[in-house]
């Protein structure tokens, strides 16, 4: 039977530059890190791909950690039950071995280009790695300026809400939630992710993804500033007090923000993504006071506008910075040995069920 697949972003384009989550991709019983290096078009992410297409036919369950800035490119795979992870070990998320040869291992993909060629171009290589740095800080500076407009939109929701209540919906959906639970007695720290992400090609959502392996889902209904963050808080906070396993995802914009939790003990989920619209809905709206909001009906509309914009702004400079990216891939890839590259992904294959158990 062909094993499960999981969608998930390890970093995120944020209102302060690229931020990513790596070290979270790791588990507990990690045997392998490859570390990939190499430029760009030198195959890092088609080896992870062709690698997850065969562990996932073999039966084994996959997490795909995909880029933020090149949503079709894979930045990890991680295969559960062997503990191997395969990673793009390169600029913006630049990993090193830590642990080098008892864990990590660095596999050099540039070892199989042809380098004279590369140096031919390197005039066009180097001016568009320019452009393409250009167009990712004109993209960090909209979403920047993004920022204070979400906070102005929370600031005037915050103003008409009734936190008491919600605070005692809080508490009543905690316990209930925990009711039947005991606490392990061991501390499990929980792990970080995003769900969602800012791309080139807009905004993707794979919290169907994420709690595909989950009972139940709630989904948690609320406006900006309605209180969506600290009711997650609040609920990770007890179940990591109980010493439960738990996944935390979050916005990708302002990774202080939360979207998405996961309580594998609990096998439950609680996420605001409209795709679970509906479903056990937890409407933090209700707690609004609507007359006073109208009063700030017309600058809640300019300001929806503007942040709007603003992200779209990005993300037309992301897909420049992608554009830009894709020139650089063509003088890559006729430049490399992918027969060679071929015989290391059967190698790495085979050293990887080493460690089936």
């Amino acid at each position: 039977m062909e094993g499960k697949s999981r969608k998930l972003f390890p970093g995120a384009n944020t209102a302060n530059g690229s931020y990513n989550f790596f070290d979270n991709i790791v588990p507990k019983n990690v045997n392998r890190i490859f570390c990939l290096k190499g430029g760009p078009g030198v195959g890092k992410s088609s080896l992870m791909k062709k690698i997850a297409k065969e562990f996932l036919e073999k039966g084994y369950d996959i997490e795909q950690h995909f880029c933020p800035s090149d949503p079709s490119s894979l930045d990890a795979i991680l295969i559960k039950k062997l503990g191997v992870i395969l990673l793009d070990g390169t600029a913006p998320h630049i990993v090193d071995p830590k642990d080098p040869g008892a864990i990590d291992e660095i596999v050099n993909l540039g070892e199989y280009w042809n380098l004279e060629n590369l140096e031919a171009n390197k005039i066009e290589i180097v001016e568009c790695g320019k452009d393409i740095s250009n167009s990712f800080k004109r993209a960090y500076k909209f979403l920047k300026a993004a920022e204070p407009i979400y906070y102005d939109m929370e600031e005037k929701y915050k103003d008409c809400m009734d936190f008491g209540q919600v605070n005692l919906l809080t508490e009543h959906f905690i316990y209930d939630l925990f009711k039947n639970s005991g606490s392990t007695g061991i501390y499990q720290k929980e792990r970080h992710l995003f769900g969602t992400a800012i791309t080139p090609v807009g905004h993707i959502d794979y919290a169907d993804s994420i709690l595909s392996e989950v009972s139940k889902v709630y989904h948690l209904n609320g406006s900006i500033g309605t209180g969506k963050t600290t009711f997650l808080q609040k609920i990770c906070d007890k179940a990591v007090q109980k010493g439960m396993s738990v996944e935390v995802y979050h916005y990708p914009l302002i990774k202080e923000k939360l979207e998405t939790i996961i309580i594998k003990d609990l096998n439950i989920g609680v996420t605001v993504s409209p795709l679970f619209k509906g479903k056990n809905t937890i409407d933090l709206d209700k707690y609004l006071d609507k007359v006073k909001l109208e009063r700030y009906e017309e600058e809640l509309n300019f300001d929806k506008l503007v942040f709007d914009e603003l992200i779209s702004y990005a993300i037309s400079n992301l897909k420049k910075a992608k554009e830009k990216h894709d020139v650089i891939e063509a003088y890559y890839v006729p430049n490399m040995r992918f027969d060679e590259i071929e015989e290391l992904r059967i190698k790495l294959v085979e050293r990887i069920l080493k460690y089936e158990k």
